[in-house]
């Protein structure tokens, strides 16, 4: 992973104002290979997760949002003042795979829905539902909130069969029974 994109992640967070303290590293896990996971500490009491993940995900192309943003109480430093990443908590990364991104704005808002309902940072083409923790209440969620941004209805069904956005944007290709009606 380019320190470069350490370095971009980091100041797009250090630009947010309830932060205090902001660490960003690369992070290796067999499953997802290396990814970028932040660990920040919250400047008030207040501090809103679900507001700095919509600001992350708004200012960082897709494939730079973090797998994981930590709240931590404190960034526990080197001797040479750097990042301890020893001393920090594991990141939660499990049900999530190698990242690959949308290519079209079907899939865009698809990733972005599947991402907000299952409350995770990111979700990419090949991230299953199921092993994300998605249960019915949630596939209803999606169904509800995905079939107005993509003018075509999408049951619950729908998710279960195609639990990938990949395969839930191949299968909105075909001809719906609904149209059809």
């Amino acid at each position: 992973m380019a320190t470069a994109a350490i370095h971009d992640v980091h100041d797009v967070l250090a630009a947010y104002p309830g932060l205090a303290d902001i660490a960003v590293l690369a992070h290796e896990q067999e499953s997802i290979g290396q990814t970028i996971v932040a660990y920040v500490v919250p400047a008030s009491p207040g501090f809103n997760l679900g507001e700095l993940h919509k600001y992350v995900r708004k200012e960082l192309p897709a494939s730079m949002v973090p797998a994981a943003i930590m709240v931590v109480d404190a960034i526990p430093l080197t001797a040479a003042g750097i990042a301890e990443p020893q001393a920090l908590p594991a990141p939660d990364l499990h049900g999530l795979t190698l990242y690959r991104s949308p290519d079209t704005a079907r899939q865009e808002a698809l990733c972005t829905i599947f991402a907000e309902v299952l409350g995770r940072p990111r979700c990419g083409m090949d991230d299953n539902f199921f092993t994300l923790g998605g249960e019915s209440i949630d596939a209803m969620l999606i169904a509800g909130r995905a079939g107005p941004v993509i003018g075509r209805e999408i049951s619950i069904d729908d998710i279960f069969d195609a639990p990938t956005v990949a395969e839930l944007d191949q299968l909105l290709d075909r001809p719906s029974s609904v149209e059809g009606q």
